[in-house]
């Protein structure tokens, strides 16, 4: 059974002691979090400060950051160090499956273009064993990039074809995209992680809007392969109570509602 997460940290009402109780793993944003330039140190302090913040177990980080890799301007010499730094201080952390924007390949018609792709993926594989991580790939539904579905996804990380690399779920490109959820189930154990959020102009927390029936759909193909990772609420959070906006009350609603469909989904076997 899947677990529910929460992404923590990418926006300033993001405050970690008034997360509602009860969320299984949380996940945190790169590059707003992790600073490479920051001296080891620093480092020491820095972590000391996250890992108190009291947050559910930090398994899963997402927001790489969006230098691309495979343009004829990539900077070779900074992208290794930034990786090799950051993927350590992720793994300090406790992170086992690191998101990387799909942004960060672009699309390419050069032959260099593609190996170049194919060089930083097995880069960041080749790092992430190292510090017994995995590396998720996350489709984004950019024309501009390698990989804007996910089923081209699968396609490159077959190609690359490294251990550590594999993709991740979110439900957001995947509807952009017209997508169908059964392409989770042609490589069903190269799904590390998944990404939900509900239906606003402007994005929302899972509960929100009409989606119900889209989750149901999305949870039943992660029961049926058997997917144990994590669901993340990775969205704007927007308030829909009366009075002031409640950090607390929110993600309390969202973590029921992701509750209550997730009990529905694995009840029906």
């Amino acid at each position: 059974m899947f677990k529910i997460s929460v992404l923590f940290g990418d926006s300033p009402i993001m405050d970690s002691t008034k997360i509602a109780a009860g969320f299984e793993r949380s996940e945190i944003p790169t590059e707003l979090l992790i600073d490479p330039l920051m001296t080891d140190h620093d480092w020491v302090a820095r972590k000391t400060e996250i890992l108190g913040w009291g947050l559910p177990p930090i398994k899963v980080s997402s927001h790489w950051f969006s230098h691309p890799c495979n343009t004829e301007d990539a900077d070779w010499d900074a992208i290794t160090f930034f990786t090799k730094r950051t993927l350590k201080r992720l793994g300090d952390l406790g992170v086992e499956t690191a998101g990387i924007y799909g942004k960060f390949f672009r699309k390419t018609t050069t032959e260099k273009g593609m190996k170049d792709a194919i060089r930083y993926a097995n880069l960041l594989g080749d790092e992430a064993a190292k510090n017994n991580m995995n590396i998720a790939l996350e489709p984004m539904a950019d024309p501009d990039s390698l990989f804007p579905t996910y089923k081209e996804g699968l396609e490159f990380v077959k190609l690359v074809n490294h251990p550590q690399v594999r993709v991740m779920a979110d439900l957001n490109y995947f509807l952009k995209n017209k997508e169908s959820f059964e392409v989770i189930k042609e490589q069903p154990s190269w799904n590390l992680h998944c990404h939900v959020a509900g239906d606003a102009p402007n994005g929302a927390q899972p509960n929100v809007g009409g989606y119900r029936s889209i989750h149901k759909e999305f949870f039943r193909v992660l029961r049926d392969t058997n997917f144990e990772g994590a669901v993340s609420c990775a969205c704007p959070w927007i308030n829909t109570g009366t009075g002031e906006f409640s950090l607390t009350e929110e993600t309390a609603k969202a973590l029921a509602y992701l509750q209550e469909l997730r009990a529905e989904v694995y009840a029906e076997k």
